[in-house]
């Protein structure tokens, strides 16, 4: 029931996805981000789990299997022991943590993208990866609504340069007049490679949202040609998405203490 069979009639495509996928390749990025701030996680049958200090904006759970209920609100439950804030997200929309003091942080949709889709307009911005801490660091600012050119700093870090490292991850930079004003994230994982943190600078010119998802994908498709995508976005965002080639394959709900 989890997967979604997207149909492409002038190209007869069929692609086949599972938020399986989707939910793991998202913690595997979670994992990643976690290890880079030493919050160490752990693969369990039926979730990801971490009782470290995971960064703002990142969860201390993520569930794999819409199945093993009984096994997560367990490891859960051990979590709520430990530690006095924390969050879970349950890929699968399918677990009520209202028993442990929790509230619905958020819900949003999986989203999947064929990897024969035809491939997105051109847009009037340069996408390239980006290179060094440097740059990263810049990257970071523009992601958390500074002004053209300034670094993230201090305790609200999120993305260390040790990230540029990690098997698989890319972090993509778009540029208007030589200017970053765009951005995005890819993890390969497996089958799928994810598209995540798609934003566009608090300073960039009007029009520049409707065209990041369409020049994040592009690049996307350039570095892992024929690979589907796969991410989740809610809002505004995911009709932008929507609009790049995105189609809906499940919910998600984040819970949080």
């Amino acid at each position: 029931m989890f997967i979604c069979v997207i149909r492409e009639i002038r190209g007869e495509f069929i692609s086949n996805y599972s938020v399986l996928d989707a939910a793991r390749n998202n913690a595997l990025w979670c994992d990643a981000v976690g290890r880079a701030h030493g919050a160490v996680g752990v693969f369990h049958d039926a979730l990801w789990l971490s009782f470290g200090d995971m960064p703002r904006f990142y969860p201390n759970a993520v569930t794999l299997t819409p199945d093993g209920a009984a096994e997560q609100m367990a490891h859960i439950a051990e979590l709520a022991a430990a530690r006095a804030r924390f969050a879970v997200k349950g890929s699968f929309a399918n677990l009520d943590l209202r028993p442990l003091d929790c509230a619905v942080l958020l819900e949003a949709t999986w989203l999947a993208r064929p990897g024969d889709a035809p491939p997105p307009p051109a847009t009037g911005d340069q996408w390239t990866i980006v290179g060094d801490a440097a740059e990263l660091a810049v990257w970071e600012g523009a992601w958390a609504g500074l002004p053209p050119g300034l670094s993230w700093p201090g305790p609200e870090h999120i993305f260390p340069a040790a990230l540029l490292a990690e098997p698989g991850v890319v972090f993509l930079a778009g540029r208007r007049n030589g200017k970053l004003v765009a951005g995005a994230v890819l993890n390969e994982t497996g089958p799928v490679v994810g598209l995540s943190n798609v934003f566009t600078a608090l300073f960039a010119p009007a029009g520049a949202a409707a065209e990041c998802y369409i020049g994040a994908v592009a690049l996307a498709g350039q570095l892992f040609p024929g690979r589907p995508l796969v991410g989740y976005e809610r809002g505004d965002d995911l009709t932008l998405a929507r609009q790049a080639g995105f189609q809906p394959i499940g919910k998600l709900r984040v819970w949080a203490r």
